[in-house]
């Protein structure tokens, strides 16, 4: 399964899974928290698997690593529609949590609404037609500044929280790895190709 359909089935099965989270542990704050955290999740790791598909692919050259790179524009689509469901989820918590609203500040709302808005225009222009509409260079410069925002946001979001929960850790590792796949596959390209030994 690729394309249009692949982000059709991620989407879908995470409606399926907050659906069930709310069925099980309820539609009030709990169960809106459960899924606040495990949509905020799901959005980190669709994230940083279509921004890192082309590091992977470049330094591990596997069917794998050759499938996320094709699919790379629908796992990106599918990330901005599990952060609509975080989204979703956050509007919902604000209704029901007082401490949660009252702890809002204008710093967390305006750096949070642009990572939204940099998710929303990297959607809408994931299309060939958007490519040429905008051209390739427009195009890469907003994908590239929009993806480093949002992934400044997570690393702000997780990071601080990994020495004081480990529960955090894998999400942390996740951010982490995104910048360290990008950087390795830069030092990679720029390594001048071996030399063949003397006779």
């Amino acid at each position: 399964m690729g394309g249009w359909k692949l982000t059709i089935a991620i989407s879908l099965g995470l409606i399926a899974l907050t659906a069930l989270q709310l069925a099980l542990f309820g539609t009030g704050e709990e169960g809106i928290r459960v899924v606040v955290r495990s949509s905020a999740r799901s959005s980190l790791l669709l994230f940083g698997l279509a921004f890192a598909a082309s590091s992977l692919r470049s330094l591990w050259r596997s069917p794998a690593s050759a499938f996320l790179l094709s699919q790379r524009r629908y796992v990106g689509v599918s990330y901005a529609s599990s952060h609509a469901l975080h989204a979703a989820a956050l509007v919902a918590l604000y209704t029901v949590s007082e401490p949660f609203a009252s702890g809002l500040d204008a710093i967390t709302l305006v750096g949070g609404g642009l990572a939204y808005l940099f998710t929303a225009a990297m959607a809408a222009t994931s299309t060939d037609a958007a490519v040429a509409a905008l051209g390739r260079r427009r195009w890469r410069l907003l994908h590239l500044v929009g993806g480093w925002y949002v992934w400044l946001i997570f690393a702000q979001s997780y990071l601080p929280r990994v020495a004081a929960e480990l529960a955090y850790l894998p999400a942390g590792l996740v951010v982490l790895a995104v910048p360290a796949l990008r950087i390795a596959r830069h030092l990679r390209a720029r390594r001048p190709a071996s030399s063949p030994l003397p006779d």
